[in-house]
């Protein structure tokens, strides 16, 4: 297993004009042979995408970023990066857009950042294998910094919106620097505790009642909390408690 040093902005950067998806370049590079930590930064994507294949807009002005991690972790462990990759954006947005407070941003079961209520950002983890077969993983960022979609089935929003206007540079060095902090506290799992704690300090709907789509099932009940693996524990209104390790979250009102 890969041990990286990481003091912030020490991973390197490159930059495209304009790509399909930067996680798709990474995982490319993975496999051509890539042993280093790096992150792949675009202007503008023309195939990006969300979690199950959604397509993810893209608009100049806005961060896409992926940071690409070679041999990590265990493979046990590869799935918790989602959660230190949201505890770091979040970091990341407060240290970058210091007119937005804490209690504003809120970490939406499993990938997404909230802010004020509207989907700000997602992050998307994914998993391939180098060249020669080891575990890696890329994380891809997109955050709404100038621009957000309008005709969505949620809220959405950017900073930009709410009165932080942020360019995507300056987030990404703040972004660099939070992930090398959340890294060295997440020690390839070692210190995924800590991460949970943190994370659930922050998330939304923990202990209230919730809503999850599992495909084409939903499931209602109480956000008890994650567990070691990262998956939801849901006690539903029946008293059965269910693990949940996919789906899409919102608040359910009590009837």
């Amino acid at each position: 297993m890969a041990h990286y040093e990481f003091q912030g902005s020490t991973v390197p950067i490159i930059r495209f004009t304009q790509i399909g998806s930067t996680n798709a370049e990474g995982l490319a590079r993975l496999q051509r042979g890539e042993t280093l930590p790096v992150w792949l930064v675009a202007d503008i994507q023309t195939a990006g995408r969300g979690r199950r294949g959604r397509p993810w807009t893209s608009e100049l002005g806005n961060l896409f970023a992926t940071l690409v991690l070679p041999n990590p972790a265990p493979v046990a462990h590869l799935a918790q990066l989602c959660f230190v990759a949201g505890l770091a954006l979040r970091d990341a947005v407060l240290s970058a857009a210091p007119q937005i407070s804490g209690d504003m941003l809120k970490l939406k079961w499993p990938n997404d950042l909230l802010l004020d209520g509207g989907k700000l950002a997602g992050i998307l983890v994914e998993g391939g294998s180098d060249a020669s077969g080891k575990p890696a993983v890329v994380i891809g960022f997109g955050v709404n910094c100038l621009h957000h979609p309008d005709e969505l089935p949620y809220k959405a929003t950017s900073l930009e919106a709410n009165g932080a206007p942020t360019a995507p540079d300056r987030l990404l060095e703040a972004l660099d620097l939070a992930m090398a902090v959340r890294l060295n506290q997440w020690n390839a799992g070692a210190g995924f505790p800590a991460i949970r704690s943190d994370w659930m300090r922050h998330a939304l709907g923990m202990g209230d009642q919730v809503s999850v789509k599992i495909g084409t099932r939903e499931v209602v009940g109480r956000f008890e909390n994650i567990d070691a693996r990262g998956a939801m524990m849901l006690r539903r209104r029946d008293g059965v408690a269910e693990i949940i390790t996919a789906g899409d979250v919102s608040l359910s009102l009590p009837d």
